[in-house]
């Protein structure tokens, strides 16, 4: 494939540092401030290192250390906020932008360009990097790992050096999560056609010595630590729970329906069609001759069929069969692959090259850039700044000991609030209150985005204003202005 450089040098640097530009407006522009219950949990543990009291536990969140330390880092550096958390991950996917466009002035513009903007439009992309979870993080990992083969693949470089970077960003995406063994299938499969066909031999050779070294550390530092070589993936498979994403808890036809129709589903959600629908027909179009690879552009497609075959069909635990939920967001490393999968089919494919030289490529752009704009417009939604600005305005900011009952999510995460110093303030799950009981100047914070219908947080909401009243007492609102969050104190 020769490479179709169409405008010149400076041009296209000056169309990257535009998208870089744009990429940085979208993360801070969409980020909706901590709404998910991993978001707090990994901002815990970050905190618990700067603090030096952080330890690995029995709880599985703790080893995706490839994660917690960055993000420790980070606000050690700038301080805690929602732009700070989630600054890891939005250097991650920085960093995969700008591989797109390296490897569209190597390999031709057009796919520097097409990936980049799809990447910037990407819903899942725009979700994970202005959240601090792991996939973005993740993404990198895989793709980087993938694209030291493909330069080895083409020649284009040294195989020791890529074979040790290589190893490094799989072991790396290891630390921050074990989703990765999804890729092993593929890895596996690229090493034995190399070795059929009697190429890059040496470098898989290095890669195998230093992937089993690095491996073989990690599992007697955890025999060392806790007395068992598989210590992470035992916390693991004892940390299952069954909830309504999960199927090793279900009848064998809810099995069957996941590992048949159900993944279909679950791409037509959360805008993942988008990506997989641009690779399609370079999947499709996958010819026998290409698995072998000495066209080093199918590598893209290739990877891509391979890792969805072992994302359908793979367990999450060692002990019994238990396959992945349908949530697409457990795959959200495969983008960039998929991105690049289909850049390389349609770069020269007649009908991009008729759409490219009409003035309806700014039409189907214009489409595209519908999906950051929503997500700009409705990260308001989660009131999380008004929130935020509301709970350190009347509690963190008075010497009063309050008691606040709330969702479980605001109860789980106060501590961020308060910059993790300690309160004397409680905040209280109304869902589950234990043995605490309602007491007068108690108050009542209820955010609607947060409550969480898989804990009855509306039906237990309603519980707790009856008891209220049971006892003769009233809530009386408190003025919070210009958000739907209510808050109301206890009163005779």
């Amino acid at each position: 494939m020769m490479p179709q450089k169409f405008i010149d040098t400076r041009t296209y640097r000056l169309l990257q540092v535009t998208m870089n530009l744009a990429f940085l407006l979208v993360w801070y522009l969409s980020n909706d401030g901590l709404a998910f219950w991993d978001d707090f949990t990994y901002l815990n543990f970050a905190h618990q290192i700067n603090e030096g009291t952080f330890q690995i536990t029995d709880n599985h969140f703790t080893s995706r250390v490839g994660i917690l330390y960055p993000v420790a880092w980070g606000i050690r550096a700038f301080g805690i906020s929602e732009f700070t958390i989630t600054l890891f991950p939005f250097i991650c996917g920085l960093i995969i932008l700008n591989l797109f466009f390296w490897l569209g002035h190597l390999y031709g513009h057009w796919i520097g360009l097409i990936t980049s903007f799809l990447l910037l439009v990407d819903y899942h992309t725009i979700t994970f990097m202005t959240h601090l979870f792991p996939e973005v993080p993740m993404a990198l990992s895989i793709f980087g790992a993938l694209l030291c083969y493909d330069f080895v693949n083409r020649r284009e470089g040294d195989y020791r050096l890529l074979g040790l970077l290589m190893v490094l960003l799989l072991f790396g995406g290891f630390l921050v999560k074990t989703s990765i063994f999804i890729v092993v299938p593929l890895f596996a499969f690229l090493m034995v056609n190399d070795f059929l066909r009697g190429r890059n031999k040496g470098f898989w050779y290095i890669s195998l010595f230093l992937i089993i070294f690095f491996l073989l550390i990690y599992g007697f530092w955890y025999k060392e630590m806790f007395g068992d070589f598989f210590y992470r993936f035992k916390n693991i498979s004892d940390n299952h729970e069954p909830t309504v994403k999960t199927f090793f808890d279900k009848e064998q036809v809810d099995i069957l329906k996941r590992l048949t129709y159900l993944p279909l589903i679950g791409f037509l959600r959360g805008g993942f069609f988008i990506p997989l629908g641009f690779a399609i027909p370079a999947l499709l179009t996958l010819k026998k001759r290409d698995w072998a690879l000495n066209k080093p552009e199918k590598l893209w497609a290739v990877s891509t069929v391979w890792i969805l075959v072992s994302w359908w069909f793979i367990s999450t635990n060692w002990k019994y069969y238990s396959p992945m939920p349908v949530d697409t967001r457990h795959i959200t490393f495969l983008i960039p692959i998929m991105l690049m999968a289909g850049a390389f089919f349609w770069s020269d494919h007649k009908w991009f090259i008729k759409v490219r030289g009409s003035w309806l490529k700014w039409g189907i752009a214009g489409l595209f850039l519908i999906i950051p704009m929503y997500k700009i417009v409705v990260s308001s939604d989660k009131n999380f700044s008004s929130l935020e600005g509301y709970i350190k305005s009347s509690f963190v900011e008075n010497d009063q000991a309050d008691r606040i009952f709330t969702d479980g999510l605001i109860s789980y995460g106060s501590p961020y609030f308060y910059g993790f110093e300690v309160t004397e303030d409680r905040y209280i799950w109304f869902s589950e209150m234990g043995d605490e009981t309602i007491q007068l100047e108690d108050y009542l914070l209820v955010n609607p985005p947060y409550l969480n219908e898989r804990y009855s947080d509306n039906t237990n909401l309603e519980q707790f204003k009856s008891e209220v009243e049971k006892r003769g007492w009233k809530l009386e609102s408190v003025s919070v202005s210009q958000t739907s969050i209510q808050v109301y104190r206890i009163v005779q």
